[in-house]
């Protein structure tokens, strides 16, 4: 998990248009693949996303054939009626929205809550936020060369 030293580079902003909406906004993108913390962010995410799914699976949607057969398993239950509604919504800025401290009080609640033996393979809980801290707090990028 060491980052090649010789190709390290902070992360750069850079934007695509969002053609959809009004008066065609921009949508901030941060390409960090090679950060400092990539390497560390990639392995959390292998770590975590196994049990995330497990446990949200009832609620969560991978792409759009697991929401139709979702929705087909709904309608075969007999919930699906002429009444039912069905509400879209688009959540504006939600990584400026959520606050750091806020985002680490949950991760490791839902890791107390959803680890056996408080570890997942060696890594104890600790050593999950320490990491978890470190991607963080590194997360910073360039706007200009």
């Amino acid at each position: 998990m060491s980052p090649k030293i010789d190709s390290l580079e902070l992360a750069h902003l850079h934007f695509i248009p969002k053609p959809h909406k009004p008066d065609t906004s921009l949508r901030p993108i941060v390409a960090a693949i090679h950060a400092p913390a990539t390497e560390i962010s990639k392995f959390l995410n292998d770590l975590l996303a196994p049990i995330f799914l497990r446990v949200a699976r009832q609620t969560t949607f991978i792409n759009s054939i697991d929401l139709v057969r979702a929705l087909e398993k709904y309608a075969a239950n007999g919930h699906l009626k002429p009444t039912t509604l069905f509400i879209t919504f688009d959540v504006e800025n939600l990584y400026t929205m959520i606050p750091r401290q806020g985002a680490l009080e949950v991760l490791l609640q839902f890791l107390e809550r959803n680890l056996h033996n408080n570890k997942i393979r060696t890594l104890r809980i600790d050593d999950i936020m320490r990491m978890a801290r470190l991607v963080l707090d590194t997360n910073i990028f360039c706007l200009r060369k």
